[in-house]
């Protein structure tokens, strides 16, 4: 039963961060720049791209690994 409530209570806290993290982004989006907080989403959005691309796996190798079924054709 122990593990049930640490389970819980970590997800509990990881929506609260995750609701936080929202919450500064958007005063963060808000009150700076478009081209400053643009930049930064640039960076990171590439850098998922090009991960992706170094990424060997097939989009079906990749949902099988995440548990999820592969809807598109061989």
């Amino acid at each position: 039963m122990q593990s049930e409530f640490t389970l819980k209570k970590i997800k509990e806290m990881n929506n609260e961060d995750r609701l936080w993290f929202v919450k500064y982004w958007a005063n963060y989006v808000r009150t700076h720049p478009d081209k400053e907080w643009s930049k930064q989403q640039n960076v990171i959005i590439n850098s998922q791209i090009q991960s992706a691309k170094a990424c060997k796996l097939t989009p079906k190798q990749y949902l099988k690994i995440k548990g999820e079924i592969c809807k598109r054709p061989d």
